[in-house]
């Protein structure tokens, strides 16, 4: 067995980082149970009560009693001390976990498993049954991401759509893998010869850590597409935080809309741009997501005036058909659910800019609109090109069957990152550059975490690794309010039960039993009060023209001057060169001012408003405050 540095031993005690023992709150419990019946004999003697309440306080406290002892018995600590150090202490390998998404967080908790009671950094496990928990040399888990949180993705779409709390898509790193140390950082290079992962801290330092055994599931990150204005105007979707804003932004167009009246040609231009959404992508992602935002739309525009055939929704995808993922039969027949509802499915229609808000494809066609969301696919997180570990063609870590890096047995990859060899679709065992490579998704990342954290036990215990191999059941996704799509061995569902299964597998693969309560109770609220069409962090959109006053360039200024807030004042004309008096402000031109905006008084307002007259002495009106400050109480002189 092979044998790692690990720190010195010291006796078995309960580390301040880990579990502490509940062993005072239990004894207090224990006290009480054996007391209640004294309390209630007294009760009934005193006749303070009737022989059959005492009777069935009394039953109660024999119940809490006996379920309590159980409970003890079955956790196995005891209820009078720490836990006794029952097994031979083997030093331990130092393992570090690249990534907190779904492979990092579920392989991490695997490994954690394997730490005993003790999260000091050493393995000090227990029998259980015939399996010496000791004979695991894990000796401490590192975790590393710039998120302390981990994100379920498949999710998202509801998320944006208002079905479920955008919170309760994450399982926090810390509170789950609480005997594991959990690094909120970005792993900036991994130099596998010396050993050690550069991780760069929030707070702009950055440090080294050392490892024996490394786990690499960075995961992928959105595809950029060389478009010209498309990274100017696209909302991504790929984390929590996307979805959010994305709800938002949809819900603020409506709202936006509302509140245009189309009595012109420029109005009703307007408020159709405004009633325009267009998704790049017809993948698993793209689709979800329109089906979820269309559906919320539709219904939150019955609550703010907006018909649903005003509203415009465009799928824009290069290739041939949409979701690639399915048979071509499935796939027609979503395309024409699509279509039913209205839904524009342009396929075979290349990007060519999205430049100015208007979306422009290769087939001529030009699409005025506000909102671009681009759920074009994934790409291997950048980290992977700054480490040593050979990599595929496509930018993903060379993996076996065992999930081991190719020529690196003490190196393991999983998840989008890794290029795994597909057994189950003609792949070879020996094979070191497979044609066949699993597909990144969430089916094949659930099941590799697990087989991923069995194979670094086994490789740190001297044993034989197993393969991983897993014939895809399916696939599911989701396309709104009871609509659905499932392919599920050649078995094609659609509709209700298709969202029902939809629903049901992922709640299963969600980790925790207490994000799994809060998601059911958030799929119950949205049933039973509908979807919550409130749009907390949406901004009004800021005016068109005038939005940005061009200014003249001024000198630069002493730092006891800069310190002066900035205010716009224009130069007199009578005095080319800018007066002392504001040097460092910001000057306005008026002359290059083509019309009226929030920031200048309308020229319609009496002329002593407009040049200070009455109102000398107070602020002048700039961007720094907010609009029709210049108004003074109780006037009301406008003509």
């Amino acid at each position: 067995m092979p044998q790692y540095p690990g720190t010195p031993d010291v006796p078995s005690q309960w580390s301040p980082t880990g579990r502490r023992p509940r062993t005072a709150a239990r004894l207090v419990a224990v006290l009480g149970v054996l007391a209640a019946p004294a309390v209630i004999l007294g009760l009934w003697a005193g006749g303070l009560v009737g022989w059959w309440v005492a009777a069935a306080l009394a039953v109660v406290a024999l119940g809490g009693g006996a379920a309590l002892a159980g409970g003890t018995i079955l956790h196995g600590a005891g209820s009078v001390g720490p836990a006794p150090d029952t097994g031979t202490f083997v030093p331990g390998a130092r393992v570090l976990v690249v990534g907190g998404g779904y492979v990092g967080f579920v392989a991490a908790r695997a490994l954690q498993a394997r730490l005993g009671r003790s999260g000091d950094g050493r393995h000090r496990g227990r029998r259980s049954g015939a399996r010496d928990r000791a004979s695991t040399p894990v000796g401490s888990i590192t975790v590393v991401d710039p998120q302390p949180h981990m994100t379920y993705q498949p999710f998202l779409p509801e998320a944006a759509g208002g079905s479920i709390a955008p919170r309760h898509l994450t399982v926090s790193l810390r509170r789950v893998l609480d005997r594991s140390d959990v690094v909120t950082g970005s792993v900036v290079a991994i130099d596998d010869a010396r050993r050690r992962a550069v991780v760069s801290l929030p707070d702009g330092l950055s440090k080294e850590i050392p490892y024996d055994v490394l786990v690499v599931a960075p995961g992928a990150v959105a595809r950029e597409l060389p478009v010209p204005g498309l990274a100017e105007c696209a909302l991504t979707f790929r984390t929590v935080g996307d979805a959010a804003a994305l709800r938002d932004h949809v819900l603020s167009r409506l709202d936006a809309a509302a509140s245009v009246v189309p009595t012109t040609a420029a109005e009703a231009a307007r408020r159709a741009r405004l009633l325009t959404f267009v998704v790049i992508g017809g993948g698993f992602a793209g689709v979800e997501a329109l089906g979820e935002l269309e559906d919320l739309a539709r219904r939150a525009g019955r609550q703010v005036g907006v018909d649903r055939d005003e509203m415009r929704w465009v799928l824009v995808e290069a290739s041939r058909r949409i979701m690639p993922e399915v048979t071509e039969p499935t796939a027609a027949r979503v395309h024409g659910r699509l279509a039913r509802r209205g839904i524009e499915v342009r396929v075979g229609a290349g990007l060519v800019s999205a430049e100015n808000g208007v979306v422009r494809l290769a087939d001529g066609t030009q699409v005025p609109t506000d909102t671009v969301v681009v759920a074009a696919g994934t790409r291997p997180h950048p980290l992977l090109e700054r480490t040593d570990l050979p990599l595929e063609r496509t930018g993903k870590v060379r993996c076996t069957a065992m999930l081991q890096v190719v020529g690196r047995p003490h190196v393991f990859a999983a998840g989008d990152g890794a290029a795994v060899p597909d057994l189950a679709r003609g792949a070879l065992l020996a094979d070191e550059d497979p044609k066949v490579l699993t597909t990144p998704t969430a089916q094949h990342a659930v099941r590799q975490a697990r087989v991923l954290a069995g194979n670094v036990v086994a490789h740190l215990g001297g044993r034989p690794l197993q393969p991983y191999q897993h014939a895809s059941a399916g696939v599911v996704a989701g396309l709104g309010r009871r609509r659905g799509v499932a392919e599920i061995r050649g078995v094609r569902l659609m509709g209700w039960p298709a969202y029902a299964l939809h629903r049901a597998y992922h709640l299963w693969a969600m980790p925790t039993a207490e994000r799994k309560a809060r998601i059911v109770l958030d799929w119950v609220a949205a049933a039973v009060l509908g979807r919550d069409p409130v749009a907390t962090g949406a901004v009004a959109p800021s005016p068109r023209r005038g939005d940005a006053d061009p200014v003249a360039p001024v000198a630069p200024v002493a730092p006891a001057a800069a310190a002066a807030p900035a205010e716009a004042v224009p130069a007199p004309a009578a005095e080319p060169a800018v007066p002392s008096a504001t040097v460092g402000r910001t000057v306005v031109d008026p002359t290059l001012i083509d019309g009226p905006t929030l920031r200048e008084p309308h020229p319609t307002l009496p002329t002593a408003v407009r040049t200070g007259g009455p109102t000398a002495g107070r602020a002048p009106a700039t961007g720094d405050q907010p609009a029709l400050t210049w108004l003074s109480p109780g006037r009301h002189d406008f003509r």
